[in-house]
Order: structure tokens, then C-alpha cells, then sequence
């Protein structure tokens, strides 16, 4: 016995764990799921941003090459590169002017220029947006010079500043010979680290330019090793149909997204990468504390489940226990209440119960004898003795005229009427044995009515046809149109049984005529009859058939009639579905 008591322990533990491990199976699910859409938009946020910021500066960078290239035809930069000495004092300030301005409009024409400049090698000089008209610097010079041979390329990084520079001559570009003029536009690297900063998420991670074969970077993270480790682990070399990558790589025992995209006409690359535990931080704080929950809820399960088992298995053994005396007949029975909690208010409870059923067991015999009484009358009421002789006098007519067909229903309708009126052993049936009954009654009845009276009856409903109810209730009912309610009617009377529901609670049949009705002295008498259920009195017909219908489904069954006088009288018997 203690054996069997203590396996309620672990089934307590089991049950707990069956209800919990769906939660826990669905939030670790949850999490792997939002783990990948996570990275999944990390990864289309990476793609675009990098994808829009390199169209960008490819669009500003090549703006700025073009414009380099507008100068081949300035007459004033071509006059001061090759004829600077034969011309006029006036024409050279002139033409120094004219570059010099527009150099200027140059300049402000993009945020990405710091300075532009012009150079003439052939007079040692050059014209700045800054410095107007100044002697040729010939390291930078040499510099620009010597770095500017692919036209993929235009970018030059000389001593940490970043040019994108443009000689003039065809020659220039083949042989190692001067060009006629050079011009080169220094490129600002705050606004380039600027401009990379914004590709930050949250501000996490870093972005970098990088030139074609990683010749110079610039980054907008101070630290240079990043930008030196990432270089080897993507590919430097754009190409026509470059596109954008994606890839996770380890740096430093880090892991991090890379995102990167090269542009193939100017030969940069521009790169976005991101620390995986700050994009992910959440989901993993988000897995620490799932496992932190898991420990803690094993240990509360197994906690409350032996709190559950010392202050309610127990308890409720013991009520189980009075249970079953109870059903073995052992009404003596009683707990003693000595707790202090809700099993307090049940023992005292289950103790006015057994009393209580000590007290109604004299008084169900007796109710359970007065309505076997009140049954038999009944049905002994149903047999009327004219129907019965109406019946065979209709079959003596028929056999008088040798109508075999109609002798052969007819006898086949009285059959199945006695067989089901003299059930008398049994109480109750299913409706749709009720309701073929009374249509039974019906087809009985054509025969001596079939032209004064029609009778519609509407199909039973399939969801109600199962429906246990007292047996004769609906035709008493249908009889009393017969009897009284058509009794004058000489032709068209319509007898019309319908079903229906109302409120979703109960089942409505509706028995209705287009009789005379009855007077209102008569409605009233027959109203306050169905009223005395509480009275010991002899009833028949619908009386009967209300007061068995209230006593076997209570107070929201019965009877309810609405009477027209001339047009008929409507009886409704409400049947609670539940």
C-alpha cells in the first residue's frame, strides 16, 4: 500500500513534465526561428546598405573623373600648359583665373573633395582651388604621375592621402613621357569615414573602402589589423559582373558577418563587417536565461508536486474512501472535519449529503409510485373508445366497398398504434419514435377526415431524432386538433407540425390548425390548469402532456399555447436539448 502511494509522486512529476515539455519544445523552436530571421535581415540589411553605398560613391567618384575629363577641352588649361610663355601678362592672369575658378566649382561641387589641382609640367607650376597659382610640387607630382596608368584605376594613395588623378595625352597613358597637364582631386578621408560610419547597425561593427588589390583602405574603424586580417579572406578583384557577398568568418576567436561588393569600373571595394555577438546578443541572453527557467521549473515541479501530493492526494483519498461506502449502500457514513482548509467545508458537505439522501429516499419512492400511477392513467387514456370504434367502422365500410388496399394500410396503422400505446413498460422513447407514432395517428385519421382536414408534417430534424422523451406527448396533442380544435371544420383544415430550435437551448414542436380556436373564457380555464403542476389531480390530454413534460425537464419544458380565436390555436412543447 505505501508502495502504491508513493507512485503517485513520480506520476505527479511525469504529468507535470508531459504538460511543460510542448512549451519548452515550442520556445526553443521559437528561438531557433527568430536565431535565423534574425540573421537572415541582418544579412539583407548588410547586402543593402553596402549595395546602396557603393552605387553611390561609384556614382560621385565617377561624376568626379568625368569632370576631370572636361578639361581636355579648356582652352585657357591648354593655353597655359603649352603656349604659358607667349601670351600676354593679361591673358595668363586671365586664363590662371579661369582654371583656378574652375577648379573651385570643382571643388564644391562634392563633399568628397578636399582640394583640386592642376598641373603643368612644362611651365613648373600648378593651379590649386587653394593656393591659385604656386610652383609645382615634384614628389606629388612624380607620385600621381607614376600611379595613374590604368583608366579602371583613376585613384592614387600617396603618403596617406587619397587622389583620384587624370593626366592629358594619349601618349601619357603608353609612353613614360610627360603629360601635357595633370589634374588630380584629393579625395576628404574624414568625409569617406563619415560616410562609412553610417553603414554601422546600432553603431556596431565598422565599413571600409579598399582599393583595387588592396593597395590602400580607408576605414572608419581606427583599428588598421582589421582591415589587414579581413583583406586575405575575400577577393580584391572586381570584376564585370561583380556582385554582392556575404559571408561569416572567425578573427581574433570572433566571429563576424562580412558583407562586401566591388565596383568594377573604378576598381574599390567597399566592405561592412559586424561583431555576430552584438547582432545576436539578445538570442543568446534570450538561450542562457531559457535554460536558467528550465532548472528552476524542474526543481518547482518537483517541489509542488509533493506539496500537491502531502496536502491534497491525501485528503482526497480519504473522500474517496466515504465515496465508496456510500455506493456499496453504507449511508452511516462520516468523516470527521478536522482541518481547517476546503476540505473542511467538503467533509461537512458530504455529511449533509448523506443525511440529506437518508431524508429524500422516502420521499423519491413515494414521488417515483404516484407517477407510476399518474403514467398508467394516462396511458389508459389514450385508448379512447370512439377512436376505436370509429376505426372498425371505417374498416366495415371498406370491406362493405372491397377496398383491400386501403382495409391492408388502415390495419397496418392500427397495428403499429396498439403495438406502441400498450408498450406500457416503458417510459421513454427516442423522438423519432414519438414522432412516427403520431404520423401513424395522422394516416389513421385521413381515412375518416382525408377531405375535411389536411395534415403537413415537416421533416424531424437528424440532430434531434435520438432525443429521449416521455412516450405520448405529441400525440395527445395532435389528437386534441381532431377533437376540438377541427371538430366543425367541414372543409380546408390545415393540421401543420413543424420543428425548430430556440435559443440554442431547447426544441420547439409546433402543432398548429386553422380551427375555430378558443374563447378567451376557455384559454384562460386551460392556461390555469397548466399552471397547477403542484396539485394532486386527474388530468388528460394536454394537461397530461405538460406536467410530464415539466416533471422530467424541469422548469423550461412544458406547454406554451398562443390562441386566435377563428383562426386556430398554436401549441408549442419545449424540450431542453441538455
Amino acid at each position: 500500500m505505501r508502495a502504491k502511494l508513493l507512485s503517485i509522486y513520480p506520476k505527479l512529476i511525469f504529468t507535470f513534465l508531459i504538460v511543460i515539455a510542448p512549451i519548452y519544445i515550442i520556445s526553443m523552436k521559437m528561438n531557433e526561428f527568430g536565431e535565423q530571421t534574425v540573421r537572415k535581415e541582418v544579412e539583407n540589411s548588410m547586402q543593402s546598405r553596402v549595395h546602396f553605398y557603393i552605387r553611390l560613391l561609384e556614382n560621385e567618384f565617377n561624376r568626379i573623373v568625368h569632370m576631370q575629363k572636361e578639361f581636355v577641352n579648356d582652352k585657357d588649361l591648354r593655353k597655359l600648359s603649352t603656349a604659358a610663355s607667349i601670351i600676354s601678362d593679361i591673358e595668363f592672369r586671365e586664363a590662371v583665373y579661369s582654371v583656378n575658378t574652375r577648379m573651385k566649382a570643382m571643388m564644391n561641387s562634392s563633399i568628397y573633395i578636399a582640394e583640386t589641382t592642376a598641373f603643368l609640367p612644362s611651365e613648373d607650376r600648378m593651379i590649386s582651388s587653394l593656393t591659385l597659382y604656386d610652383k609645382l610640387p615634384a614628389e606629388q607630382y612624380e607620385g600621381l604621375k607614376a600611379a595613374s596608368k590604368e583608366l579602371s584605376n583613376p585613384f592614387v594613395y600617396w603618403r596617406d592621402r587619397l587622389f583620384i588623378s587624370f593626366p592629358y595625352s594619349d601618349l601619357a597613358l603608353i609612353n613614360k613621357v610627360d603629360p601635357i597637364f595633370l589634374l588630380s582631386a584629393e579625395l576628404s578621408q574624414p568625409e569617406l569615414t563619415e560616410v562609412l560610419s553610417r553603414l554601422k547597425i546600432d553603431g556596431s561593427g565598422g565599413a571600409m573602402v579598399i582599393g583595387k588589390g588592396g593597395a590602400w583602405t580607408v576605414s572608419s574603424d581606427p583599428d588598421a589589423e582589421m582591415a589587414e586580417s579581413i583583406k586575405p579572406l575575400i577577393e580584391l578583384t572586381p570584376t564585370e559582373s561583380a556582385e554582392g557577398s556575404f559571408r561569416v568568418v572567425e578573427l581574433n576567436r570572433e566571429r563576424y558577418w562580412i558583407s562586401y561588393e566591388s565596383s568594377p569600373s573604378l576598381g574599390i571595394t567597399l566592405l561592412m563587417y559586424m561583431p555576430e555577438a552584438e547582432m545576436l546578443g539578445s538570442q543568446h541572453r534570450y538561450r542562457e536565461w531559457f535554460w536558467k527557467l528550465s532548472g528552476i521549473s524542474l526543481l518547482v515541479i518537483f517541489v509542488f508536486s509533493y506539496w500537491i501530493f502531502r496536502q491534497i492526494h491525501q485528503p482526497m483519498r480519504q473522500l474517496v474512501r466515504a465515496f465508496q461506502s456510500v455506493e456499496s449502500g453504507n449511508l452511516s457514513v462520516s468523516i470527521k472535519q478536522d482541518r481547517s482548509d476546503e476540505f473542511h467545508y467538503l467533509y461537512k458537505q458530504f455529511n449533509v449529503m448523506v443525511k440529506r439522501i437518508n431524508e429524500l429516499i422516502h420521499e423519491v419512492v413515494e414521488q417515483k409510485y404516484r407517477a407510476n400511477i399518474s403514467e398508467l392513467r394516462q396511458l389508459q387514456s389514450q385508448i379512447s373508445p370512439h377512436f376505436l370504434y370509429n376505426s372498425f367502422f371505417v374498416l366495415s365500410r371498406m370491406a362493405k366497398y372491397e377496398e383491400y388496399d386501403n382495409i391492408n394500410r388502415l390495419s397496418g396503422y392500427l397495428g403499429s398504434y396498439f403495438r406502441f400505446i400498450t408498450k406500457t413498460h416503458i417510459d421513454e422513447v427516442i423522438l423519432l419514435e414519438e414522432v412516427n407514432y403520431a404520423r401513424t395517428y395522422v394516416q389513421i385519421q385521413n381515412f375518416r377526415f382525408e377531405e375535411r382536414i389536411r395534415a403537413e408534417f415537416d421533416e424531424l430534424p437528424a440532430q434531434f431524432e435520438h432525443l429521449r422523451v416521455p412516450r405520448l406527448i405529441l400525440q395527445p396533442v395532435v389528437e386534441n386538433v381532431y377533437e376540438h380544435g377541427m371538430r366543425n371544420k367541414v372543409r380546408d383544415g390545415l393540421l401543420n407540425v413543424s420543428f425548430g430550435c430556440r435559443d440554442d437551448r431547447c426544441l420547439v414542436i409546433t402543432v398548429q390548425d386553422n380551427g375555430e380556436g378558443l374563447n378567451e373564457e376557455g384559454f384562460a380555464d386551460l392556461n390555469r390548469k397548466l399552471a397547477k403542476l403542484g396539485e394532486d389531480m386527474e388530468t388528460t390530454g394536454l394537461v397530461n402532456v405538460h406536467r410530464r413534460l415539466k416533471l422530467r425537464f424541469g422548469g423550461l419544458s412544458g406547454l406554451q399555447l398562443t390562441n386566435a380565436p377563428g383562426c386556430g390555436l398554436k401549441v408549442e412543447l419545449i424540450i431542453p436539448m441538455d
